[in-house]
């Protein structure tokens, strides 16, 4: 008895996150083929036989997004998790790799792309099943934000602590107290003080802002969740 070998295409997916407060923001783009015709979507490629997941990840924000390579090779990217339903794709059996992005500062895009509230998308309101691998990445930057420094990669250098707030709220949808926010993270050695930012003082005086920076540069995890 003689089988046939099934094919199925392996997709990646990429879900691009940034904050702009008070909203957390996801890239969209509108597909320029069958099927979803013009639908907003998450941005991806069927993966090459010569690439890594990760290349293809990179290749759909220059090919689909139309980034430049050096602002894809800065860019925050981390592979999510594989989302295989049987029936996910009308056109056949496609798994998809999906991964989450981060972006501080984004280029412009491609005409027709935007940029919407993750949290303020219908129900139904994107094609396949990019609904769940976009609930996927909140999920995992919003667990990831209450054990990590990884809202490093969303802001400045240098920033206030009303600015660190603003982030962490636009991610997860909900109001923190200031002084035990700043408390905490200071306690804890996530952030330091970088310098006073004397020339914000105006002319009606009081006290100049503070600036501070996350203490380690790179993506580190607390022994415990801080929030």
């Amino acid at each position: 008895m003689s089988f046939k070998l099934e094919q199925p295409v392996l997709a990646v997916d990429v879900v691009i996150l940034r904050v702009r407060p008070p909203r957390l923001e996801a890239l969209l783009l509108p597909r320029p083929d069958e099927p979803f015709r013009g639908a907003l979507a998450l941005p991806g490629v069927a993966l090459r036989i010569e690439e890594t997941l990760f290349e293809a990840a990179r290749r759909t924000l220059r090919e689909k997004a139309g980034w430049p390579g050096e602002a894809v090779q800065a860019l925050y990217l981390e592979q999510l998790a594989t989302f295989d339903a049987l029936y996910r794709d009308p056109r056949g059996r496609t798994v998809s790799v999906a991964y989450l992005g981060l972006a501080r500062s984004t280029p412009t895009l491609f005409p027709g792309g935007a940029w919407q509230a993750a949290d303020a998308i219908p129900p139904g309101g994107l094609p396949f099943d990019h609904e769940e691998i976009l609930a996927a990445a909140v999920a995992r930057l919003r667990g990831k934000l209450r054990y990590t420094n990884i809202a490093r990669v969303l802001l400045p250098p240098a920033f206030r602590i009303e600015e660190l707030q603003a982030a962490y709220e636009a991610i997860l949808g909900r109001a923190i107290n200031r002084s035990n926010f700043r408390n905490k993270l200071l306690k804890l050695g996530l952030i330091e003080q970088e310098r006073i930012l004397l020339e914000a003082v105006g002319r009606q005086g009081g006290r100049p802002p503070h600036l501070y920076r996350f203490a380690r540069a790179r993506l580190e995890a607390e022994e415990r969740d801080f929030l």
